[in-house]
């Protein structure tokens, strides 16, 4: 048998072998020499190609300022990213709201993530931990991600007793005014302000408190920062997003 015969003879057996094997094969990225990542690649809003029975569909964002944000479909978690030519990543994380959900673990990919891949528009997370791999797809969806909706973990400041609320997807809300628990319902209005309706709260008295944010009816959201005002328009105080 000739040379090229042998060559081909092998290259189909390998076809075969990958067709049984149910294997995936990645093709270098397409904007990359041999593989490598570009960080531009990996700008955008990525999702599991199916639905979910949950408040929001799941999804991964990257954005060019190398900040994260993601959703199970319930809980939303942000944080920071980097990627190196290799694929390597490296992120941070912060806290997250804490809403059982029948979505998909999407940010624990990214926070677990060690390495990724980006073939056009697939996005493979793969993580050393637990040796797993989650692949994504582009969205296209302009209702699927981080615009928009205020949902997450919004602080006043690091400190450990800082005022804090919990925004959930499915229009609830928790939070802590610094002394005593909050708990009621949020809206988005159509000029995009948070409004907010009152559902329960405790009432200990903590001396020295400035318990501003149990007087808050609605919020504003720009660049990251919510600015909270009572029903009159007073303006209480600032809550950033974590």
């Amino acid at each position: 048998m000739s040379r090229r015969s042998l060559l081909r003879s092998a290259l189909a057996a390998t076809a075969l072998v990958l067709v049984f094997s149910g294997c995936t094969v990645l093709t270098p990225n397409a904007d990359s020499p041999s593989g490598s990542v570009q960080p531009g690649a990996l700008v955008g809003t990525w999702v599991i190609d199916q639905r979910f029975d949950s408040p929001e569909q799941p999804y991964v964002a990257f954005v060019q300022d190398n900040t994260w944000s993601a959703s199970d479909g319930c809980n939303r978690v942000q944080g920071t990213w980097e990627v190196a030519a290799d694929g390597a990543l490296r992120t941070t994380s912060g806290p997250q709201t804490m809403m059982a959900c029948d979505g998909a673990q999407l940010p624990l990919a990214v926070s677990r993530g060690t390495r990724v891949e980006v073939n056009g528009d697939t996005l493979v997370i793969h993580s050393s931990f637990d040796s797993t791999e989650t692949v994504l797809v582009r969205s296209t969806d302009e209702s699927v991600g981080p615009e928009g909706r205020p949902i997450g973990y919004w602080v006043e400041s690091n400190s450990p007793d800082a005022p804090f609320l919990s925004i959930q997807a499915d229009g609830r809300y928790t939070g802590n005014d610094g002394c005593n628990s909050l708990t009621g319902s949020w809206e988005q209005a159509d000029d995009d302000a948070v409004l907010f309706t009152g559902g329960a709260m405790t009432l200990m008295a903590c001396e020295g408190v400035d318990q501003w944010l149990s007087q808050a009816s609605q919020g504003r959201v720009r660049a990251g920062v919510m600015t909270l005002q009572s029903a009159d328009g007073t303006v209480l105080g600032q809550l950033t997003a974590r």
